[in-house]
């Protein structure tokens, strides 16, 4: 089966047929009773999406219908599949641990479609590697991952990534339980970068999630969102991440010096629950200071 592909029938996924035909896709379902249909892909794994024998409007990786107004009983769409698949599919593996025929069987729907001989020689190789009991479950996670990364394949679709694949691909996931391996430098990068999109205080606020606590400097994040005059994700930013250095935070709206800023910050109910006493005085007092 594909990854990252769904139809959903009134907030229930609808199971789908599919077939391949010249490096395509067909994803074929019926429509029984429902009021409004959702097809959701990662666009980011998939290119070129066509409806077939429709012309219904859709924006990139989503499609909503409302089948009151739209009176159809089935649906066909088909796609092609890039070479970000196997990586998307490597850190889905990495994070949820599919088991390994799960994850030979959609290595082998990727070698289906794409026919890359290096597909299927990591798939021969996941079907030899035998599962013995005398390896623990941390153990035989590890060469599983070793097998699908540390390979010729991987090295040259990881080249291939650019800073922006690279965030749609960290970003997926509000907080991976293994994110993508990644230093310092990168990181500030990948800021920048979410920057020049839309949904930049989203993916901003998921790279921060996604790497809490694992040893990185947060100033350039915790920049952004205070100059950003954003006080949602602000007040997000402060009480979903762990590392959320509050000092500093305070520090650059005081600097910042926008009353009107700080009140609707001082105003919020979840700053009343997230930030401490003593930040709330702080910027209290500066108040005062300023008048």
């Amino acid at each position: 089966m594909p990854i990252d592909i769904n139809v959903i029938l009134d907030s229930r996924k609808v199971d789908y047929d599919y077939e391949i035909k010249n490096n395509r896709v067909y994803i074929k379902f019926k429509i029984n009773n429902g009021k409004k249909l959702i097809i959701n892909y990662d666009f980011n794994i998939y290119d070129d999406f066509k409806l077939e024998n429709s012309n219904y409007p859709y924006k990139e990786g989503y499609l909503e219908l409302d089948l009151e107004k739209n009176k159809i009983d089935n649906l066909e769409f088909s796609l092609k599949v890039n070479y970000k698949y196997y990586i998307k599919l490597v850190y889905n593996h990495q994070n949820f641990n599919y088991n390994k025929n799960d994850l030979i069987d959609k290595l082998e729907f990727l070698y289906k479609v794409n026919n890359e001989k290096e597909v299927l020689d990591i798939i021969n190789i996941l079907k030899e590697f035998n599962l013995d009991d005398k390896f623990l479950y941390y153990e035989i996670d590890k060469m599983i991952m070793d097998i699908l990364t540390d390979n010729p394949y991987c090295d040259n679709l990881l080249d291939k990534m650019t800073m922006y694949d690279l965030l749609n691909l960290i970003t997926y996931n509000i907080a991976a339980n293994k994110p993508f391996s990644i230093d310092q430098k990168t990181l500030d990068t990948l800021v920048d970068e979410a920057k020049l999109h839309e949904y930049t205080n989203e993916n901003i606020w998921r790279l921060a999630m996604n790497y809490d606590l694992r040893g990185y400097d947060y100033k350039k994040i915790e920049e952004y969102f205070v100059e950003s005059h954003d006080v949602y994700y602000l007040v997000e930013y402060i009480s979903a991440v762990y590392q959320a250095n509050k000092d500093y935070i305070v520090d650059l709206l005081i600097k910042l010096n926008d009353q009107k800023y700080i009140d609707e910050i001082l105003n919020n109910d979840f700053i009343k629950r997230h930030l401490e006493e003593k930040y709330i005085k702080r910027l209290k007092d500066n108040k005062k200071d300023t008048q």
